[in-house]
């Protein structure tokens, strides 16, 4: 009810602004300041009811005193006439499909874009299903948008604006998906779209939503908790669980063997250390997973270890002049260390320079380049390979490719002149 002579109110008004108002020279309460803060010449009183959290009447009250002051008017729009729906089942209109969403720079303009028509697509068009939809369709239909949009996927990839904007779009997707897989939600949503359109409909669930407990996919976003602290969590409870029990004594004693394991691998000593690696997982079954894999990084060193080794045999034999001693060394040091550089320079130097294995050389290289483009050594190496198979014009590219990068290569620029010169 409204007092005579002043303006009927209704939930469904839209407060406008009124123009060229001195704010400064009237009285504006905090409250009427909050109020006139969210008018925007879209939100309806409705509106200004949940988002004030004054309650209905109070909201009311603020809403006639602004309008008293000539701050704002009231717009009544027009009720439309609604049309009864067709008792056909109408089919899903897709907005959109996840296989035509464009990567790259082109991702990134389709999100934008989105994220501008989200107020005015239904849960339903969001998520590409028919109203008839069961729960299987409605699950189909958001994990493939979530394989596209969850922001998980382009982290650290994106400034911090569109990363904003995505959370956005994703968050709407997550919503649609709560609402529709309940059946209350979503007759409850059926019945506001009927009754209010799109955007109202939205910011009525939208809002009861975020206030409810997700019961779908663990997605972060914050909807979740992280899972490494559920699994600290759940670890810390087993650890409680397992003081109690008759073997804690019994991991405690593997603990400390590990820790030996660790002392030994530090110092070198391999052999000492699987074997008191191999003691703790007998020792303590659930913590086995963690002596394994210390065991299997300790079998990576001891491989790394063995290949140097041999490298150092090779390099020892090569200033010797034993130049097939080498060669078998660095041979050996390879199948450990197939991807180890200075194993593959060695032992090409050696065919190069020794061996007259141009062609096997030249493979290896080739292979070093693709590991570091940027080592004049490597062209220089592969020059005398290129010399050595009677292509001049190649070796002299590669020495030049030498010098390139390390001017005072004095060997490149030996070969380079006595190329020319030739």
């Amino acid at each position: 009810m409204t007092e005579p002579g002043k303006p009927n109110i209704s939930e469904e008004a839209i407060p406008l602004l009124c123009e060229a108002v001195d704010l400064k020279s009237l009285n504006i309460t905090p409250e009427e300041g909050f109020i006139l803060s969210r008018i925007d010449g879209q939100v309806r009183v409705r509106h200004l009811v949940s988002l004030t959290g004054l309650g209905k009447e109070q909201t009311f009250k603020l809403i006639q005193s602004l309008v008293e002051k000539g701050v704002i008017t009231i717009h009544q729009p027009r009720q439309e006439q609604r049309v009864k729906p067709r008792e056909e089942k109408a089919p899903a209109r897709i907005i959109i499909d996840p296989a035509k969403v464009p990567k790259g720079e082109g991702f990134k303009e389709y999100v934008e874009k989105l994220y501008e028509i989200l107020p005015r697509i239904d849960y339903f068009q969001l998520l590409g299903v028919s109203r008839e939809a069961d729960r299987k369709e409605i699950k189909k239909a958001y994990f493939q948008l979530s394989k596209v949009f969850h922001p998980d996927r382009y982290y650290r990839k994106v400034e911090p604006e569109f990363r904003r904007c995505l959370q956005e779009v994703f968050k709407h997707i997550n919503t649609a998906y709560q609402v529709l897989l309940d059946p209350q939600r979503k007759e409850e949503y059926l019945n506001q779209l009927k009754e209010r359109g799109v955007e109202g409909a939205d910011f009525e669930l939208s809002l009861e939503v975020s206030k409810k407990v997700y019961t779908g996919p663990k997605l972060k976003l914050g909807l979740t908790r992280d899972k490494e602290e559920v699994k600290k969590e759940k670890l810390e409870k087993m650890k409680e669980k397992l003081k109690k029990s008759p073997i804690y004594g019994q991991v405690q004693k593997a603990e400390r063997i590990y820790q030996l394991a660790l002392e030994d691998i530090r110092r070198g000593n391999f052999k000492s250390a699987r074997t008191n690696l191999k003691l703790a997982i007998q020792l303590d079954p659930l913590g086995g997973k963690k002596y394994q894999k210390e065991l299997e990084r300790l079998e990576q060193l001891e491989k790394q270890n063995q290949a140097e080794v041999l490298f150092q045999q090779g390099l020892s034999a090569q200033e010797s002049g034993e130049y097939q001693l080498a060669y078998r060394k660095y041979s050996e040091a390879l199948k450990i260390a197939p991807e180890n550089p200075k194993i593959l320079f060695r032992s090409a130097e050696i065919m190069v320079k020794y061996l007259n294995s141009f062609e096997r050389a030249r493979g290896i290289i080739l292979k070093l380049l693709e590991i570091d483009e940027k080592k004049p050594e490597y062209y220089y190496l592969l020059g005398l390979a290129y010399k050595g198979l009677g292509q001049k014009r190649a070796a002299e590219v590669q020495f030049e490719k030498a010098l390139a990068l390390n001017p005072r290569l004095k060997e490149a620029q030996k070969e380079l002149k006595a190329l020319r010169r030739g």
